[in-house]
C-alpha cells in the first residue's frame, strides 16, 4: 500500500532537530544569543588576523547604527523585507514545510506589482498603490502555491521545486526589465518608475510606510497562530500530520494554505521594497533577502516577535559594517561570514542543548 506523499512527515534530520528547539526555555533564548556572540568573537579574531583592531571595528559598527543620523533609519528600511519574508518562512517551517523559495516569491510579487503599477490601468495614486500591493500578494501566493500543487499532484519535493522556481523568477526579472516593462527612456535595463504608487514616509521619521506594515504584521500573525483554527492546524501539521489527516483536515490543503501564506508575505515584501526604496526594478533587485530570511526565521525560533528581533539585528549588522568598511580595511564579505557563523553556532548550540540524558523542563 502506497502512502500519499502529502501525508508523509518531513525527515527528522538536522533541520528537524533545530525546529524542535532546545530542552529548556532558558536555552531557547540562550542559544541564539550565544550564537550571535560567538560569531562576533570569531569575526573579531578574523579581523585581528587582517590587522584590524576588533573592538575599534565593532565600536564603529555600533556608531554606524546608533551614532549616525541615518543609521537607525537605514536599519529599519533594511529590516522591513527581512521581517515580512521571515514571517512567511517561520509559518512554513512551523508546519514542517521546508521551502527555500522565498527569494523567487519576493521577485515574482515585486515584478507583478511593478508591472501593474507602471503598465496597468491608470488609477489614482492611493488606489494604484493598494492594488499593486494586492497584485504582489496574490502573485507571491500563487508562485508559492505551484510548489504545493506539485507536491500534492506528483509528490515532488517542496525544497527542490521552490529552489528551482527561484531561478525561474530571476529569469523572468531579467526579461521583464529588458523587454516587458522596460523604461523606454533609459539606456540601462530597468522598469519604469512607480511614480504615484510609491510608498510615503512615516511622518517625522524618514522611514517608509512599509516598516509600519511589517511591524503590524508581527502581532497579527502571532494572533492568527495562537487563536485561530488555521494556527492550530499549522501546529498539528508540524508535530503530527497523521493526526491532522485523521481528525481535522487534509494535510495537503493545509500545506497549500501555509505555502500560499508564506508566498503572500514574500510578495508583499517584494513590492514594499520597490515602492518604498528602489521605486523601480533592475536586474540587481535579487539581493538574496529570501535566503537571509531563513536565518532570520531560525534565529527568531519561528516566532513572530523573534523574527522581528532577528531581522533588526541582522539589518543592524549590515548597516553598521557598511559604515565600518569606510573607516577600516575590512573585506566586504565580513557580514556574510558572520551570518554564516551565526547559523553554524546556532545549530551547534541546539545540538549541545539536546544532549542525550537531558529532559525537557
Amino acid at each position: 500500500m502506497t502512502r500519499d506523499p502529502a501525508t508523509v512527515p518531513a525527515p527528522d534530520g538536522v533541520l528537524g532537530r533545530v525546529l524542535r528547539g532546545p530542552d529548556s526555555r532558558a536555552a531557547s533564548v540562550a542559544v541564539p544569543v550565544g550564537a550571535v556572540l560567538a560569531a562576533l568573537v570569531v569575526g573579531g579574531v578574523l579581523m585581528a588576523v587582517e590587522g584590524v583592531a576588533p573592538l575599534s571595528a565593532y565600536g564603529e559598527v555600533v556608531l554606524g547604527v546608533f551614532g549616525r543620523t541615518r543609521g537607525l533609519i537605514d536599519t529599519a528600511v533594511m529590516a522591513t523585507p527581512l521581517i515580512l519574508l521571515g514571517l512567511g518562512v517561520a509559518v512554513a517551517y512551523r508546519a514542517r514545510v521546508f521551502t527555500i523559495g522565498a527569494e523567487g516569491q519576493y521577485i515574482a510579487g515585486a515584478l507583478a506589482g511593478t508591472a501593474w503599477a507602471t503598465v496597468g490601468p491608470p488609477l489614482p495614486g492611493l488606489l494604484l498603490l493598494v492594488s499593486g500591493l494586492a497584485v504582489a500578494v496574490l502573485t507571491g501566493a500563487a508562485w508559492s502555491g505551484v510548489a504545493a500543487w506539485m507536491l500534492a499532484r506528483f509528490g515532488a519535493s517542496v525544497v527542490i521545486t521552490s529552489l528551482l522556481l527561484n531561478y525561474v523568477a530571476a529569469a523572468a526579472l531579467a526579461w521583464a526589465v529588458r523587454v516587458g516593462i522596460r523604461d523606454p527612456g533609459s539606456f540601462t535595463p530597468q522598469s519604469r518608475p512607480l511614480g504615484a504608487a510609491a510608498l510615503p514616509d512615516i511622518p517625522g521619521t524618514g522611514v517608509h510606510l512599509g516598516f509600519l506594515v511589517a511591524l503590524l504584521a508581527v502581532p497579527a500573525l502571532a494572533a492568527v497562530l495562537r487563536r485561530t483554527r488555521f494556527g492550530f492546524r499549522v501546529e498539528v501539521l508540524g508535530a503530527h500530520p497523521e493526526v491532522l489527516a485523521a481528525t481535522e483536515a487534509r494535510p495537503a490543503r493545509t500545506r497549500l494554505a501555509v505555502l500560499a501564506l508564506a508566498g503572500a508575505f514574500a510578495g508583499l515584501a517584494g513590492f514594499v521594497e520597490v515602492a518604498g526604496v528602489t521605486e523601480r526594478m533592475t536586474p540587481a533587485f535579487a539581493t538574496g533577502y529570501g535566503f537571509t530570511a531563513i536565518i532570520v526565521a531560525l534565529l527568531g525560533r519561528l516566532r513572530p516577535v523573534g523574527v522581528l528581533v532577528a531581522a533588526l539585528l541582522l539589518a543592524g549588522l549590515t548597516v553598521g559594517f557598511d559604515e565600518a568598511e569606510r573607516v577600516f580595511i575590512i573585506p566586504s564579505t565580513t557580514v556574510g561570514v558572520i551570518q554564516a557563523l551565526i547559523v553554524v553556532f546556532f545549530v551547534a548550540g541546539d545540538a549541545l542543548s539536546r544532549r542525550p540524558g537531558r529532559r525537557r523542563r
